[in-house]
């Protein structure tokens, strides 16, 4: 029995010293350089990139302790960041039995010391994290990314200690660079997900604050998910706020947008969308998304001194992105649509800093059109189809319009404006427009026509108001290239007419268009009455910028005005002539004309006479011929 027993502990001990051997063995075996080498080795094929590691230290259990110190994952050849990702040391819990049992990642605690993460992105748009640049690693993580939060690898306690990212995109000139923190232990009632960002987006500064919930509530399906995006992009603020109960699918979401500046169209390098030019202005939404798609509906936009509502989606799904937007307005300032075109709002409104630059340098000037680059060419980079419905539209009373409703579609960098349609004056303006950004000098195009415009309605306000009546109609038919709205009149051609059959107008301004002293001075001490007009017609002949007067007259009772000369729109100078022939005998008439000559904005209006002695006139001019001339002009060429 003694002999039994003691070859029983021998054999115990054996086996004892045998399984210290084998443990010390296996975590020398474990810690190792060889290991190590294989798992820098395994990392590099799966990443794609050369993963190198100081130490691996490993603490068995059933909740295994591991240990990564000085862990370096190098950069695309082509990035300017030595490292993709660094960091001093990672530690990680695994607990063993939910993956043996249930194939469960939980991660009891997961600590990264100062890590450095280097995103970038070259001048093809190819990131250095792309499918190209680490097939293996893309493939895997497509299949093991989750698809809904219930999936997420449970992570009982999330610490990053001294994060820095860094994003840097080529094309866009974006730079960005910044801090991580979370430390998240049982789900706390406020988010701890913290990101902060500084940089900018070519010469403008960028700033990106996020605030989320911790990764347990990621888990929990219970528990809306909270977001808190502000981002500050030069004068625009992006801000995005609210809960979602699903964050990978975005579904669930009860989530309000927010985006406000000094002009939409410098929304482009931010969000890569061809906003229009605006004056300064604020709109929010309700944000929804579903796969590939984008909206922000129930949206409420302020800009300038006007009121707009409506929905907008985006469509990732069709190359490139399809914007669609249906805008309805009650209140549109129609100073507020100048941006459109690359003019400026009136000052008195509400306009931001540099459209106030812009419109003190014109006037300065005296130029009407400005020569600010619009970017015309962003058109390219998003298809659109945007309806507006303006059903008030408030404009000064040189520019009565009452109404406005158009669709503007954008394709493959041609945008056409088609139906467009304005209630003007008691009558109505209509036809298409067009902008073709397609090759290096954008070519725009308009063709309208319209009728039934009330004379009168242009000179509320004024003292020839109650004595101007008659009934406007015309056409305008125009090209131009050039990247802004000075260029492209400088090189318009084509034509604009004007006719008006009957109807009556000052007598006193016919009087003094035609410098007949005796008639004025008599209408001044008497009053004003009204004069018939038989016809009031002219074309406005463009060629390359150069507009000359075509047979622009008007033929009244007393004498018929003619407009002579022409506009330099190159240089936007005006030189024209205004004189009268009278039909009757008039006592004192100068027998010169009237000078209208200089910059387009401010002229000098002189009479065209050295010496300027009234002599009487005996008239003797004849009838136009109306009908024959109107139907002269409106012919197409």
């Amino acid at each position: 029995m003694r002999r039994a027993v003691k070859i029983a502990g021998w054999t115990l001990g054996v086996l004892a010293v045998l399984l210290v051997l084998a443990v010390t063995g296996v975590y020398l075996f474990v810690t190792s350089d060889y290991v190590r080498a294989q798992l820098e080795n395994r990392a590099t094929a799966f990443s794609g990139r050369e993963t190198r590691i100081g130490k691996v230290s490993v603490r068995w259990g059933w909740v295994t302790h591991v240990l990564l110190d000085d862990v370096q994952v190098s950069n695309t050849d082509w990035g300017q960041a030595s490292h993709l990702f660094t960091a001093k040391q990672i530690e990680l819990d695994i607990a063993l039995r939910p993956l043996l049992l249930h194939g469960d990642l939980v991660f009891p605690t997961l600590v990264l010391h100062q890590p450095v993460v280097a995103l970038e992105k070259d001048e093809q748009g190819q990131w250095n994290w792309s499918p190209e640049e680490s097939p293996v690693a893309t493939g895997a993580l497509n299949q093991l990314k989750p698809e809904h939060r219930d999936e997420v690898p449970l992570i009982g306690r999330l610490e990053i200690d001294g994060g820095r990212v860094s994003y840097r995109d080529a094309k866009r000139k974006l730079a960005l660079d910044g801090t991580v923190q979370t430390a998240t232990g049982q789900a706390p009632a406020e988010p701890t997900a913290n990101l902060d960002l500084q940089g900018s987006i070519g010469k403008e500064p960028l700033a990106v604050h996020f605030v989320g919930g911790s990764v347990l509530m990621l888990r929990d399906t219970n528990q809306p998910y909270p977001v808190d995006l502000k981002v500050n992009y030069g004068a625009t603020l992006l801000t995005v706020q609210g809960t979602l109960q699903d964050p990978f699918q975005f579904t669930g979401s009860n989530v309000r947008v927010a985006l406000s500046g000094s002009n939409l169209a410098d929304i482009f390098p931010l969000l890569g969308i061809p906003g229009p030019p605006t004056p300064p202005y604020r709109l929010a939404g309700k944000l929804t998304h579903e796969p590939g798609i984008w909206r922000v509906v129930d949206l409420a936009w302020h800009a300038g001194d006007s009121d707009l509502a409506g929905d907008i989606a985006i469509d990732h799904h069709a190359k490139p992105s399809f914007l669609t937007a249906h805008l309805t307005s009650d209140h549109l300032a129609f100073a507020d649509l100048a941006p459109l075109v690359g003019a400026t709002p009136e000052s008195k409104g509400n306009v931001s800093a540099d459209q106030k630059k812009t419109q003190a340098a014109l006037e300065a000037k005296g130029e009407l059109f400005p020569d600010v680059p619009l970017q015309m060419e962003k058109l390219r980079a998003m298809n659109m189809d945007v309806t507006l419905d303006a059903n008030r539209v408030v404009a000064p009373d040189y520019l009565p319009v009452r109404t406005l409703a158009f669709r503007v579609r954008v394709q493959d960098g041609q945008a056409t404006v088609n139906p467009l349609r304005m209630e003007v004056a008691g009558g109505t303006l209509a036809g298409e427009m067009a902008l073709d950004v397609r090759g290096n000098a954008p070519q725009a195009h308009a063709a309208l026509t319209y009728q039934d415009v009330d004379l009168k309605a242009f000179f509320r306000g004024s003292d020839y108001f109650d004595t101007t009546k008659g009934k406007l109609r015309g056409r305008v038919r125009l090209v131009g290239q050039g990247h802004s709205l000075a260029e492209v009149m400088g090189t318009a051609t084509g034509d604009v007419v004007v006719t008006m059959s009957g109807g009556t107008i000052s007598s006193l301004m016919v009087s003094l268009a035609g410098l007949q002293i005796a008639d004025a001075l008599v209408l001044y001490i008497t009053g004003d009455d009204q004069i018939p007009i038989r016809c009031a017609l002219g074309r406005l002949n463009f060629n390359h910028g150069l507009v000359v007067f075509d047979r622009t007259l008007m033929d009244t009772r007393k004498s018929v005005v003619h407009v002579n000369g022409e506009v330099r729109l190159k240089t936007q100078e005006v030189d024209t002539e205004v004189t009268a022939d009278t039909k009757k005998f008039d006592l004192l008439d100068l027998h010169a004309p009237v000078v209208v000559r200089g910059k387009i904005r401010s002229p000098r209006i002189s009479i065209g006479r050295l010496i300027p002695i009234p002599l009487p006139d005996f008239g003797g001019a004849d009838d136009i011929d109306c009908d024959g001339m109107t139907r002269q002009l409106l012919a197409s060429d």
